[in-house]
């Protein structure tokens, strides 16, 4: 018994000395059995990044961004950290440090995923913008992401979803009801993300047809532009995007007549509509309405050019 008491004090003499001779954290590293990164333990980056020093804490991320995937191990062990502010501070700057080194960081995304239903609200924001920069690891992060559409997150989530583009599919029901959000920010960024998932986000069309009635003049613009990049064929998408074209907004007149040139030959009946938006007083708008003619009836603009 007395051995084993002399061995912990041992341990923490040593410990206490390399908290004051050792600035590197060496002694406590190895004890702990940490990761190390540039030849330094967790414990040492964990200092670095909560130094009260705003230049070094500075250098500690830069470093371990440039690091890519040899950094990881260090990160996520921070990530795992629990206990007061300083670690809480730590643990924040992992995770955006994670999504800054991005797809390397990989390895990390099991504990990225623990870290959204930690019950600090920040961490949980930081964790989700990381997984969507992260961009890997879709058959768990999807399913992931769409369960923080039920929380106060859903916008970082919607977000973080249009990084993974059609891996995202198992998405789009659930961002389509997103689409009556109450909030703006929250609508529109779904509607992006749809777009982005292209094709396989077609059962949304409906919803986002909806959506080019919005009051919100981005959410309008975001739906108008998904359509095109979904590719519907939908008559009454090709009729509502038609309408739009006389929005009193120029993005979303610019981006309908884009998603009409889109659609193509398909969208024939919006000919004359597209046509009229040739003059159009903002510039952009006239440039993408010329460009959908040839793509919707290239002997419609050929024509038009031919008379001027």
């Amino acid at each position: 018994m007395k051995k084993l008491w002399l061995l912990g004090l041992l341990v923490v003499v040593l410990l206490a000395g390399a908290a004051l001779f050792d600035p590197r954290a060496l002694v406590v590293g190895y004890l702990r059995g940490e990761s190390f990164f540039q030849g330094r333990p967790t414990t040492y980056w964990r200092r670095a990044l909560i130094e009260r020093d705003p230049a070094r804490s500075v250098r500690a991320v830069a470093s371990l961004k440039e690091g890519g995937s040899s950094a990881v191990p260090v990160l996520v062990e921070l990530l795992r950290d629990d206990g007061d502010a300083a670690r809480a501070s730590a643990r924040l700057k992992a995770a955006e440090v994670l999504g800054k080194i991005g797809p390397e960081a990989e390895p990390a995304v099991p504990s990225l995923l623990v870290a959204l239903k930690d019950g600090d609200p920040l961490l949980r924001a930081v964790a989700i913008r990381a997984l969507g920069e992260i961009g890997q690891g879709a058959r768990e992060v999807v399913p992931a992401l769409i369960e923080q559409f039920e929380t106060d997150d859903r916008l970082d989530a919607a977000r973080a979803l249009s990084r993974f583009g059609p891996e995202a599919g198992p998405a789009v029901a659930a961002l389509a009801r997103l689409l009556k959000d109450p909030a703006a920010d929250v609508r529109w960024n779904a509607a992006r993300t749809l777009g982005l998932i292209g094709e396989a986000g077609a059962p949304a069309v409906p919803a986002l047809v909806a959506a080019l009635r919005d009051e919100d003049a981005d959410v309008r613009e975001h739906a108008a532009e998904s359509l095109g990049q979904i590719g519907t064929q939908d008559k009454e998408a090709i009729a509502r995007l038609t309408a739009a074209l006389k929005d009193k907004s120029e993005r979303v007149r610019r981006d309908a007549v884009r998603s009409l040139g889109q659609i193509g030959p398909a969208a024939r009946s919006a000919v004359p509509s597209v046509r009229a938006l040739r003059k159009d007083p903002v510039k952009r708008v006239r440039e993408a309405a010329d460009t959908a003619l040839q793509r919707i009836d290239p002997s419609a603009g050929t024509s038009q050019r031919r008379r001027r």
